[in-house]
This record gives structure tokens, sequence and C-alpha cells, in this order.
């Protein structure tokens, strides 16, 4: 799945189905899936029907006369894409029966059971999100002081984001093991939730769907946020330095000094913003009790050393070699800054800004 494409209408789809391959023969129940493509350009274009799962192709076609049509058979239903063009691109639960896959609304697939249920879905959040629309220029007019126009605000979008997550559930509790739950559990449904409920959630699952990737990624996401919460020690990470050579994060922690350890990639804009910060406790607190360590991660090994030359970075570095740093923390965006106390427990997480820094000095006053 691209990108940002569904931050556009408030909902998020990141995640991978695979409760069974698609397969092209034996006694399967068929499917036809097709749909009109605006852009002519794409005539004679190769599109395909991508898995989530394992972003395995399924199916192909060729786009003709500004549509195109996919014809096969199937086992079981499993949460696909089709994509056609960068402006043009449809979500489609791919079961039996003839779907009709609508590019200019991203999840509003239809014609079989499981696509409506999703259609009417899709339809009602979106109309929950049109209704915030213009609704803050409304509150200005009406609340005039500051303070009292933040809070009604703050209000509104709770009792919104309750609506979200009632339908949410509601749509769940029915579809607790197939591609309509696969697909809610990776929208920005679970969101509206605290952790203990989206955990809750996850846990609540079928068999299949806990058997999936996305699934199985997130149970280990709130295992690691557990092991690592603040007052937990803190969990080593192995990988390379700027020069290539091994590095650990315990070759920091458990010397006498605080360790400030920053998650970051070279992409990401708003670990950059950080930057400054990090130099200006790393400057100030280098020789009085503060180490900063950053962990380079979803990132390519050869990004690594430019990131850090590019940046100033003064500070030790580790590349996550195994790809596991994140996990093992529970992180599931960047960045995340936490310190870590000389006995190696968790003092603090989610540190960012001028908050990082009045902790950091108010910790190393103590």
């Amino acid at each position: 799945m691209r990108n940002n494409v569904f931050y556009v209408v408030g909902v998020l789809l990141a995640g991978l189905l695979g409760m069974s391959a698609c397969t092209s023969g034996g006694n399967a129940p068929a499917y036809t899936v097709e749909g009109v493509v605006s852009d002519s350009s794409a005539n004679g274009r190769t599109i395909y029907i991508t898995r989530y799962d394992d972003n395995k192709r399924l199916d192909s076609t060729v786009v003709r006369d500004n549509r195109f049509v996919f014809t096969g058979t199937v086992d079981t239903a499993s949460l696909c894409l089709i994509d056609v063009t960068d402006d043009e691109v449809g979500n489609l639960i791919l079961e039996a029966g003839n779907i009709t896959v609508d590019l200019k609304n991203y999840s509003r697939a239809s014609g079989t059971p499981l696509n409506d249920e999703l259609a009417r879905y899709s339809r009602s959040v979106d109309s929950l999100h049109q209704g915030v629309e213009g609704k803050y220029a409304e509150y200005q007019e009406q609340y005039k002081d500051p303070e009292e126009l933040g809070k009604q605000w703050r209000i509104f979008m709770q009792e919104q984001q309750a609506k979200q997550r009632e339908l949410g559930r509601a749509l769940f509790a029915k579809h607790s093991d197939d591609p309509v739950g696969y697909y809610l559990l990776s929208s920005s449904f679970p969101n509206t939730m605290s952790p203990d409920e989206q955990k809750a959630l996850f846990l609540s699952v079928g068999p299949n769907l806990k058997s999936t990737r996305f699934v199985q990624e997130q149970l280990a996401k709130f295992e690691g946020l557990e092991n690592t919460a603040e007052g937990k020690p803190y969990v080593d990470v192995k990988g390379k330095d700027v020069e290539g050579k091994d590095v650990a994060l315990s070759d920091f922690v458990g010397k006498g000094n605080y360790v400030l350890v920053d998650f970051w990639a070279s992409w990401c804009g708003p670990c950059k913003g950080e930057i400054p910060n990090l130099a200006k406790l790393h400057k100030a607190y280098k020789d009085k009790g503060l180490t900063v360590v950053g962990i380079f991660v979803w990132d390519k090994e050869e990004n690594f050393a430019k990131a850090v030359e590019d940046e100033g970075i003064t500070w030790a570095q580790i590349f996550d070699t195994e790809d596991r740093a994140a996990a093992l923390y529970g992180i599931d965006g960047i960045p995340q800054i936490m310190l870590i106390a000389p006995d190696g427990t968790i003092a603090k997480r989610n540190l960012r800004g001028e908050y990082m820094i009045k902790t950091v000095e108010n910790t190393l006053k103590k």
C-alpha cells in the first residue's frame, strides 16, 4: 500500500492481510473485478491485483479503452490493491462474485458482501470527517476567548472520535476474523482507543487474522512497549557505527551517565527537527553526566554515514543492522527519544522539543 494516500481521508491502511492465497485453478469460486480508468495514458498498461500480506501479484490484466477487467478464482477472501496510476488506486476484498472498483473512492469496491460492508463503513467515516470541515471557523465565531475555544474544540473532536470508535466497534464485532476486520485494524479506528484497549482489540481477533503478518507485528509492538515501559530495564541494541565497527547500546548504558537515546532516520523530517535540541544537550552536558546516542532505524545502510555528516551530528551513532531495534522498543513512529538512567532503567519515553530539554536538565540537576 502506498504511504500517505489514506491519511487524506483520515484512515490509515498500513498493513498486510493473508488469510490464504488466491488460486487460479480447481473448483474454487470465480470472481470478476472491473473498473473505469480516467487517465487515458493508462491504456495498454499492465496492472495487477496485489495482496497486502506479502505484496504478491495475484492477477494481471491490461487497461483497454479506459477500462480493466480481471477474472479468476479465489479460495479465501483477502484484502488487495489495484494500483493504476498515481491518482487512481483502489482497495478491494478479493472474494467470489462480480466486483466493481471505484478508483475515485479509495475503499469503495462494491458488488459482493464484504466489499459492500466495507464501502458502507467508509462512507460513514467520510461523513464524520466532512462534519468537521468548516466547523472550526464556526467555533471561532462562537467562542471568542482562546481558552474556551480550545476547550470546546477538544470536546467536539472527542465526540467525533467516540462516534468513529463506536462505528468501528460495531462493525468489528461482526468481522473479527475476515478482511473487513483486518481493514479496521489497519485503519485509524484503533487510534481512537487507549493503548490497553488497542491491545485487547488485537488479542480478540480470530485465528485467521491472528496469523497475518500485520497482526503479529502489532502484537510484538505491544509486547515491546510493555517490556520497555518507563521503569523497566533497557533492551540492548547491536549494530555498526559510522565507521562500520561493531557497537551496541550496552557500550554506553551503565557507565555512570544518563543516556539519551534517539531513534531516527534520514528521511524523517521531524527527526531532523530534533537534532538541534539533541546537539544543545550534547554540548551542554556531555561532560556533566549525559551521553547522547542515536539509533538509525528503518533506513538503508548507505544513507547512514552521509546522514550523520549532513546533519552535523557529533555524538555516538548505531546503525540497526538487524532491523529489530524499533520492534524491541514497541516503536511505530519516529523520532522516539528516551532517557535511560545510569542503572539501565528507562526513566522517560516520548521526549521531544522543549519538554525533552527541560526533562533532561531537571533530571541531571537532581
